[in-house]
């Protein structure tokens, strides 16, 4: 694996456990053995590095939506990758918003939501063309509610709901 590759595996983690205004490049780099150079050699800032870590993500979950497989299973290969990527990062825009200097994070992450709202529009407006907003909303709504009820009520598993919540929302859309 690469530094840079390296630096966003272990800033994922580390803006996860401990939130985006704790984790400290200097800490980060010496966590992975380099130098402060070293890192800021791949990222000027820690903003610039949350920001490649969001794009990254939604790059790899958009790529689960790619080729001729049967519509389910792309669904299922965005959701798993969009929850994998983002929807931890995402998380700091609630689950970290109390502490103090989160608002960057908290910002940065709404804005990317947002963005994928926005793509996901366009890929179900080419399924439906007048209910891509829509679509793109439950679809959301379903990626987002399995992880935060394995997350916050416990007992669930996402994986088994997004398997069971795409399943009913892929076969309503080829329906259409």
């Amino acid at each position: 694996m690469d530094t840079r590759a390296r630096i966003l595996q272990a800033a994922r983690r580390t803006f996860s456990e401990k939130g985006y205004a704790a984790t400290r490049l200097d800490d980060l780099a010496a966590e992975l053995g380099l130098t402060k150079g070293a890192l800021y050699h791949h990222f000027r800032s820690k903003r610039e590095l949350l920001l490649a870590l969001l794009e990254a993500s939604q790059a790899e979950a958009r790529r689960a939506l790619e080729g001729e497989a049967p519509l389910e299973e792309r669904l299922l290969r965005y959701a798993l990758a969009y929850q994998e990527g983002v929807e931890p990062l995402a998380a700091l825009a609630s689950a970290q918003g109390g502490r103090g200097g989160e608002e960057e994070a908290k910002d940065l992450a709404q804005e990317a939501m947002r963005r994928e709202l926005a793509f996901l529009e366009a890929f179900f407006s080419r399924l439906a063309p007048s209910k891509g907003r829509e679509l793109a909303a439950l679809f959301a709504s379903i990626v987002h509610g399995a992880h935060m009820l394995e997350k916050h009520v416990g007992g669930y598993r996402a994986e088994d709901l997004l398997r069971e919540g795409i399943r009913v929302f892929a076969r309503g859309v080829e329906e259409r």
